[in-house]
Parts: C-alpha cells; structure tokens; sequence
C-alpha cells in the first residue's frame, strides 16, 4: 500500500525535510515557487504528481484514518489547483498571502475604473448584435490581458502587495463583465432561434 505523503515526494527543494501538511499553502503543495508568473507546464505536472500519489483509490484498502487522510488531501490538492490554474485566483491568492484581501475592498475601485465600468456597461445594454458584442468582448479581453500583465509586474518583480490588489479587484469586475457579455450573446443567439 503506498504510503502517505509525509513528506511528500513533491516538497519545495529549499528544504528537503519539509514535511506538507493540510494547511500549507498552495504553491508548497504544488512544490512551485510562489510566484504569479508561474508556468502552467509546471503546475499540470505537479497536480498530476500529486493526484496519481494521493488518490482516495489508492487507499482503498487502508484503514479508516489513511481513507480519510487521502479523501482530505486529494480534496486539498483539487481545492490547490483550482485557484493556481486560474490566473485571477492566484493573483487574489498571492494578495492574500501578503493580507491583502481584493475581495474584501470591491467598493473602493479607482475612478477610472468605474468610469469604465459605466461605459462598457452602456455598450452591453446597446449591444443588439452577436457582432457589436463580440466587438465588447474582445476589448473587454484586452483589457483582461493588460491587468493580468500589470498583476504579474506587481506581484513578482515590485513586490507592491496593495497596487496588485487593486489590480485584482479590476480584474474581478472585467471577469463578472466577461461573464454578462456571455449571458447576452446566449440571449440574443436564443432569440435569433426562436
């Protein structure tokens, strides 16, 4: 029966002693540096590792303690990989490693943000075609792309916790707008076919 990852195979190399535990966080699970810029390769192969290591199936014939202690860690390591594979979650994660939450201040965005907001808002009530929304995404997308690249600047190279943030709570409304302009391109293609 394979054993218990104490340590895991998979531990930070800056201590090879390191013992895991469930309350880790999630880069120490993953054995990446934590880092916003960290590459995807990298975090499939480690949640790969660690799910082929730590899967319920491979306790099943365990005693109850070992049973649990599996479910809970293949439920730490889904929990782990879902933030660090989406790269607004792990922006917010690493925020709220340094006590920042961006969730937590969502009602002190900058103004140009909010006059933004405004206007793309009046162009998603415009919108009346598949054509003008897609226009809205893919400026909305760019956006997007421009926030995640300012995140990284903050999070990995300035190391200034309270800009990225910010940042991230910017990134929190694109990705809510991201996900009405999909609910009205549904709508409207929905109409199209009745």
């Amino acid at each position: 029966m394979p054993e218990l990852p104490q340590p895991l195979e998979n531990a930070p190399p800056a201590d090879a002693a390191h013992t895991l535990r469930l309350h880790s966080t999630d880069f120490e699970i993953f054995g990446v540096q934590a880092r916003f810029g960290v590459q995807t390769q990298e975090l499939v192969a480690a949640y790969h590792k660690l799910q082929n290591r730590m899967h319920p199936d491979r306790f099943a014939n365990g005693s109850a303690a070992e049973k649990r202690l599996a479910v809970q860690w293949a439920t730490r390591i889904n929990e782990a990989w879902h933030r660090l594979k989406n790269p607004v979650e792990r922006a917010i994660y690493l925020c709220q490693l340094h006590n920042h939450n961006p969730r937590a201040n969502q009602t002190q965005l900058e103004p140009v943000l909010l006059m933004q907001q405004m206007e793309w808002r009046e162009q998603l009530q415009e919108s009346a075609t598949e054509q003008s929304l897609h226009t809205l995404k893919a400026t909305v997308l760019a956006e997007r792309k421009r926030l995640l690249q300012q995140a990284e600047q903050q999070l990995d190279t300035q190391k200034h916790w309270q800009a990225a943030s910010q940042t991230c709570q910017a990134l929190l409304f694109v990705e809510k707008f991201l996900s009405e302009i999909a609910k009205k391109t549904e709508w409207l293609e929905d109409a199209s076919d009745d």
